[in-house]
């Protein structure tokens, strides 16, 4: 009897699990690995200075990639949404004017025409991503 409650917290334990992102589409998958394509993970860090994420490429609603010259920080959001969109008259910005930007960090997708906040991402860890040097 003893052995069978343990098993069913286990169960209740497991069940309990925050529940996992759905797959990423096929064209968010090709669109992320067109642009780590020859690129090999480095190292990862809590925060990014300000000035390393002006440009960012929104993949979807869970990645967004930040192209700092010829290195990419990739940054796998906490949550996201409508972070995927941001060309055009799209743009990530933030309330708080910091040196730098950290996970946990809340930004927001803006429509540049009116104003208007139509979207927001949590930020996660960035990892860094550089091309791979060629063996000769």
């Amino acid at each position: 009897m003893r052995r069978l409650i343990v098993s069913g917290l286990a169960l209740a334990l497991l069940g309990a699990q925050a529940p996992q992102q759905p797959a990423r589409s096929p064209q968010a998958q090709a669109y992320l690995d067109q642009w780590l394509q020859d690129r090999v993970a480095g190292e990862t860090r809590r925060c990014l200075k300000s000035d390393k994420t002006v440009s960012p490429i929104g993949i979807d609603d869970r990645t967004l990639l930040f192209k700092d010259g010829p290195r990419i920080w990739r940054n796998d959001l906490q949550n996201g949404q409508g972070c995927s969109n941001l060309s055009g008259r799209r743009a990530l910005t933030t309330y708080d004017r910091k040196v730098q930007v950290c996970s946990g960090d809340r930004m927001y997708v803006m429509d540049l025409q009116d104003g208007m906040q139509v979207g927001g991402c949590t930020l996660g860890a960035f990892t860094l991503y550089t091309k791979q040097k060629k063996k000769d």
